[in-house]
């Protein structure tokens, strides 16, 4: 009997220099990409401009087609079917284009535009916490937010012992003496400028709604699991209104996780780096393949 196979896609982090380098001209060009869909050159910055690559209107883009070329790939090796597939924070957008949800030319035009309203959003700051439990880190947070005219909430839920807050900077720089005396064994305050999956992106959620209005989103072909809630992506309204929420809602990672390690198959994170592997391994995954390994082929051979 063939193993179940999900399929998990990267969000803003994994981005770097030279990642599409292992993938042709001819590759890219039988993608579907047009060259012509923006007024900048997103191939040479992905290929040679690290300070552009590294904003969001630029990453986001960059990272969805780049996933999106690791996934034909995938699909050329495979000889069965795939099963279920999610994407983390922006990779939701990868695992809709996968699905044959979305055109790749939409979801390009769209993820730049998303990457714009998020850096308009309100400054703050987001802080990863390590060894303290959900519960704890959800009171700590409501309380500091309900003392005053200042906000922080968990962002990304994405292992039982790893769950990043956001909020406003006095808000994160509060909580993280409160965590740490409450017993977190670590804080690292993240390298961004505003704070994703919060209420911070109030306004920019606003923004991508107004977008999506004109976007055609169709029911995926493939099991696509959500980041909002964990359930699989329905009604092209329903996706809409979970992409949307999305920006103002924690990412469901541990949840999402559970729901591809019921299966007891393979894993593959697809896409550059392997961020997800470790999240994945974290929360209790066995079988983990990451595409960007040089031994992915030969491994994928042997597990499949």
């Amino acid at each position: 009997m063939a193993k179940h196979i999900s399929v998990v896609f990267p969000g803003q982090g994994s981005q770097s220099i030279g990642m599409l380098d292992q993938f042709s001209h001819e590759d890219i060009l039988s993608s579907g990409y047009d060259s012509n869909i923006f007024n900048f050159d997103l191939l040479d910055i992905i290929s040679s401009n690290e300070e552009k690559l590294n904003r969001s209107h630029f990453t986001q883009p960059a990272l969805v087609l780049t996933s999106h070329l690791y996934f034909r790939k995938l699909t050329k090796l495979l000889s069965t079917k795939l099963d279920l597939l999610a994407g983390h924070s922006l990779g939701e957008y990868s695992a809709l284009l996968a699905a044959g949800s979305i055109e790749l030319d939409a979801a390009l035009q769209l993820v730049y535009k998303r990457g714009l309203f998020m850096s308009e959003a309100p400054s703050g700051s987001m802080l990863a916490v390590m060894g303290l439990e959900i519960s704890v880190i959800d009171k700590i947070c409501n309380d500091i937010s309900n003392e005053g005219n200042i906000f922080v909430a968990p962002a990304n839920i994405n292992t039982p012992n790893q769950i990043v807050i956001g909020g406003d900077h006095k808000a994160i720089d509060i909580a993280s003496i409160k965590l740490k005396e409450e017993g977190a064994k670590r804080c690292i305050k993240l390298k961004v400028s505003t704070a994703s999956h919060c209420l911070l992106m109030k306004e920019s959620a606003l923004k991508l709604q107004k977008e999506l209005e004109n976007i055609d989103i169709i029911k995926p072909t493939i099991g696509v699991v959500q980041n909002v809630d964990a359930r699989l992506a329905e009604t092209p309204e329903f996706i809409k209104n979970n992409l949307i929420s999305q920006l103002t809602s924690p990412v469901q990672w541990v949840d999402t996780m559970k729901r591809v390690d019921s299966n007891k198959g393979i894993l593959i994170e697809c896409g550059p780096g392997k961020v997800l592997s470790g999240l994945a391994k974290q929360n209790g995954i066995e079988n983990i393949l990451t595409m960007s390994s040089q031994n992915f082929e030969e491994d994928l051979r042997n597990m499949l």
